[in-house]
């Protein structure tokens, strides 16, 4: 599943594929803006007991980790799911929260326009491959040795059993 990168305050949040979000980036649009101290890293955020016990209940709802620490490398850092990083903008400053918040919000409203616009366009080119298939059938039905060359063939007959003279005249009338 694609989850989508959010911007906050011009800072690119990243997301990895589990759909958990950067902290260490949250923390940084914030400190940013003025709207957090370099002490309310996302280190002390997770010290607490009850952003612990909120963690262990969101990952056995969600079914897969909420948190993930990487200690080193380019994706060093504090990793939680959408909630946890709502949970982590409103304890660094409630405005902060707010902006954080409508972010994700607007992320995922924007996804799903974007789906239903996939979906609309997956049902139009389903409709017309349709459409388009009963026409080819159909003129498969009258090419070569389909139902115009019955009708050509019922045609001839008639003209074969009119009388001559009836035949010049509907051929001169055309």
């Amino acid at each position: 599943m694609q989850y989508p990168t959010v911007i906050v305050n011009g800072v690119s949040v990243r997301v990895d594929e589990e759909g958990r979000y950067n902290l260490n980036d949250l923390h940084a649009a914030a400190v940013l803006k003025g709207e957090a101290t370099e002490a309310q890293r996302p280190s002390k955020f997770m010290r607490s007991s009850q952003i612990g016990r909120f963690a262990e209940s969101l990952t056995k709802a969600q079914k897969r980790a909420s948190v993930k620490i990487i200690k080193g490398g380019i994706e060093s850092g504090i990793w939680g799911l959408e909630l946890i990083a709502i949970r982590y903008a409103a304890w660094l400053n409630p405005a902060f929260e707010i902006r954080v918040y409508e972010t994700f919000r607007e992320a995922v409203l924007n996804g799903i326009s974007s789906m239903t616009m996939l979906n609309r366009l997956d049902l139009l080119i389903t409709n017309e491959k349709q459409e388009v298939s009963e026409c080819a059938r159909k003129m498969n039905r009258w090419g070569v040795g389909g139902r115009k060359n019955m009708l050509e063939t019922t045609r001839q007959n008639l003209i074969d059993q009119m009388d001559p003279d009836m035949v010049a005249i509907m051929q001169g009338a055309a």
